[in-house]
């Protein structure tokens, strides 16, 4: 059973419903983003993540929710965690 856990840094896309002023262009910036989550996949184009894993009762991973896709050409870093 893989349950490796990332720490996904990324830009991610930001909306500003007013007027672009340029006094503050850094008001229309991406987003640094932190993505935590079960590693579901990678693949060319993305990172797959999901927030919850379910379980049958034999400790099967039965199930995934909460799935974040996040384009590789967003991602600036990627730390796999490790627990105790």
């Amino acid at each position: 059973m893989d349950k490796r856990i990332v720490c996904i840094e990324w830009d991610d896309a930001s909306y500003n419903s007013g007027y672009y002023d340029k006094k503050t262009p850094e008001d229309f910036d991406p987003v640094l983003t932190e993505t935590v989550g079960h590693l579901i996949k990678r693949t060319k184009k993305a990172v797959i993540v999901s927030q919850d894993r379910f379980y049958d009762s034999k400790g099967k991973l039965d199930n995934e929710r909460h799935i974040n896709t996040i384009p590789k050409k967003m991602i600036r870093k990627i730390t796999y965690l490790r627990g105790k």
